[in-house]
């Protein structure tokens, strides 16, 4: 079985410092410090002067072509909000930083990023859903409905990636390489598993998923197989063959839920009747 070092993804968090003061502090830059060397460097020094430790730092940057801050987020075990006062004092003598907040602990031992909302993705505004919840969501579609409730999936999500191939991939991607490279991170990064696409052809395609959380939640459910992510790639395949989702024949040859080490999403450009 292939193997990947899988990093944690931060968006908004919330830090747990046992005993501890965990403050965040919210700092927004000039459009210049996108161009300049050592601002990092520069906010960073200002906790080490106050010999506090970072225990979460994130920096944002607007993507070309949408509105938003250029802003840094730092949590640091503090010992009272007057330190913290001092470090956006600090903060602020920089001519790359035009904003700073702080927010104290929510309560002892416990800070949260305060700022981190709407979470977007790329011009989009995202959602999360924790694990245990799209997991008992699915579990439950599946345990009381059955086929019919894949198959509702299956469209809804097959609507979804082609609308996502139209606004997203078909604008940022030339070419089958950068479209590969491309549908391969962004699955990885939205939260439904490592994606590998095996073979893409004008009539065929092979993809690869791993750690594919929709059926590692349905491991022991009679009957289930991947229906979210199985919809909404062949809705990016309907955009790439410029098709619909009658000419799109889906087929899962393996699944996590049925015990093998990755699921196998097959399809092929040929006449399909969906179940909804």
């Amino acid at each position: 079985m292939e193997k990947f070092n899988l990093m944690p993804y931060f968006l908004g968090t919330v830090v747990v410092k046992q005993d501890g003061n965990p403050y965040f502090f919210n700092i927004v830059l000039t459009p210049e410090a996108i161009k300049a060397v050592g601002v990092i460097n520069e906010i960073a020094r200002v906790f080490l002067e106050e010999n506090v430790p970072i225990l979460f730092f994130k920096a944002s940057v607007p993507p070309t072509e949408t509105s938003g801050e250029i802003r840094i987020i730092v949590s640091a075990d503090l010992k009272d909000s007057k330190q913290a006062e001092k470090i956006v004092s600090k903060l602020k003598r920089s001519k790359f930083v035009t904003k700073v907040d702080f927010a104290p602990p929510l309560f002892k031992g416990i800070g949260v990023d305060k700022w981190s909302y709407p979470i977007m993705i790329w011009n989009d505004q995202a959602i999360i859903f924790r694990t245990f919840i799209i997991g008992r969501f699915l579990r439950w579609g599946w345990e009381k409905i059955g086929a019919g409730f894949g198959g509702i999936l299956y469209r809804a999500f097959f609507e979804a990636g082609r609308e996502a191939y139209d606004r997203f991939y078909s604008r940022l991607a030339r070419g089958r390489e950068e479209l590969v490279k491309l549908v391969e991170d962004m699955t990885r990064l939205m939260g439904y598993g490592v994606l590998k696409v095996v073979e893409l052809t004008d009539d065929r395609a092979v993809f690869r998923v791993y750690d594919n959380v929709e059926c590692m939640s349905l491991k022991g459910v009679e009957g289930a197989e991947n229906a979210m992510l199985r919809g909404l790639l062949a809705g990016f395949l309907s955009g790439y063959w410029n098709t619909d989702v009658y000419h799109i024949r889906p087929e899962e040859t393996k699944c996590i839920a049925r015990g093998d080490p990755y699921c196998q999403l097959e399809y092929r450009r040929e006449k399909y009747e969906p179940l909804v």
